[in-house]
């Protein structure tokens, strides 16, 4: 099973079913998909940020929340990591600057190299 998405989700929903489908034998590889925006938090001036999903607006000043952002998205991703490690699901965080093509391909060389 290959799971391609930004994976905005609390990891309690998301995890149990990818491990579900590991327990049943299946091979489950996760393409985690972000923005570099979204992984480097790179705004310098007064921003104003939309919540995709409720239409919220927030504005706020980006340096004044860039560290505990960064620290947020990094324990986050950890997270995923190690859970899908844990349970042997691949885990392949790609941003969407790198074309998935190009993204396919070197987790494939990755895999081939490995064995």
């Amino acid at each position: 099973m290959i799971l391609i998405s930004d994976l905005l989700d609390e990891p309690s929903d998301v995890l149990p079913g990818l491990k579900h489908f590991r327990h049943m034998k299946h091979e489950v590889i996760v393409f985690h998909v972000l923005d570099p925006k979204e992984v480097g938090f790179s705004f310098d001036a007064d921003a104003t940020f939309r919540d995709m999903e409720t239409g919220e607006l927030m504005t706020t000043e980006p340096y004044s929340i860039r560290r505990d952002y960064l620290d947020a998205v990094d324990r986050w991703m950890a997270h995923l990591r190690r859970e899908c490690s844990e349970s042997r699901i691949d885990y392949v965080p790609i941003q969407t600057s790198t074309p998935y093509d190009r993204a396919l391909f070197s987790y494939l060389e990755k895999r081939k190299r490995l064995g």
